[in-house]
């Protein structure tokens, strides 16, 4: 039997490894590239992996095993272990597991906000300073030692309808929407989507809008020719920003074939099946005029 690391949901372990690959470049941005020992195996290391094993095994064996129990277990082997391609096995197996849990943690109906989760929160391009620093970078303390509470910071992300043979936004049988299939991206690879991408620091959302579409399909668009159509907010953290254009300088071309396979015109009443579900979510509201959805939010809240 074979596995494709999803567990029966479609996607999961893309959206991870993606989350984990903004994150080590969010680290590099704000540390470098680090040069460091490895501090492994110190005395008393082996003694407590072999404890953490038999913790592990003993609460498998009383059915009280938890997430804890097994990354515990091998955070402490690659702790124990000296030997480089050992040790590079053991972290794999770490970040494994780590990728696994965080999936597990995706397929939980979100819980309420509070504080902590809002910090749980925290985007990707900002990674967590060391320990020592981390009181300042939870909130400032008060007089009375309370903790105040973050404010949540939530991730943007713009998205671009080009269209052409118009017949009116509301005639989907007429118009045509330009989509790329992903690659080698880490994030709904051989999924159609629509041109895309994040909100960087110090613009404006039109800005990035014009930026996206600059890079990844070789064309200029005027801010002006922008044209506001639907705000989606994806659970839990994301907001997308979705724009009309009808007008651009220059012919649509694959700008970025690293990261897209193929681009095409697909009638909006015909939208490609293996589509990414959110955009295709987004354009069908665009047709009918809606201007605000939730996307993937339980519906328990």
């Amino acid at each position: 039997m074979t596995h494709d690391g999803d567990a029966g949901v479609p996607g999961a372990l893309a959206r991870v490894l993606a989350d984990v690959a903004a994150e080590r470049a969010a680290q590099d941005a704000m540390w470098g590239m680090q040069i460091l020992p490895d501090g492994t195996g110190d005395e008393g290391t082996v003694a407590e992996s072999d404890r953490a094993r038999r913790e592990t095994e003993a609460a498998a064996a009383g059915g009280a095993l938890t997430w804890r129990h097994i990354l515990a277990e091998e955070v402490l082997e690659a702790f124990a272990e000296t030997d480089p391609e050992r040790l590079r096995a053991e972290l794999i197996q770490v970040a494994a597991v780590a990728v696994k849990w965080t999936q597990a943690l995706d397929r939980r109906p979100l819980p309420r906000p509070s504080s902590a989760l809002h910090r749980a929160l925290e985007p990707a391009d900002h990674p967590q300073p060391p320990a020592s620093t981390q009181a300042h970078a939870l909130g400032q303390t008060s007089v009375s030692g309370a903790t105040s509470r973050q404010r949540f910071r939530a991730i943007v992300d713009v998205h671009v309808l080009l269209l052409r043979d118009i017949r009116g936004i509301g005639d989907a049988h007429g118009t045509h929407v330009l989509l790329g299939r992903r690659h080698g991206t880490g994030y709904g690879d051989g999924l159609w989507h629509l041109p895309s991408g994040h909100l960087e620091a110090g613009e404006s959302v039109t800005e990035a809008a014009v930026r996206e579409v600059g890079e990844e399909l070789g064309v200029r668009i005027d801010p002006a020719d922008l044209a506001f159509a639907h705000v989606m907010h994806r659970a839990p953290e994301r907001v997308g920003l979705f724009f009309t254009a009808r007008k651009w300088t220059g012919e649509p071309y694959n700008a970025e074939p690293d990261k897209c396979s193929e681009l095409a015109w697909w009638p909006l009443a015909e939208l490609p099946r293996d589509m990414i579900d959110y955009p295709a979510a987004a354009i069908a509201n665009v047709l009918d005029q809606v201007p605000f959805a939730l996307h993937e939010w339980s519906t328990n809240h």
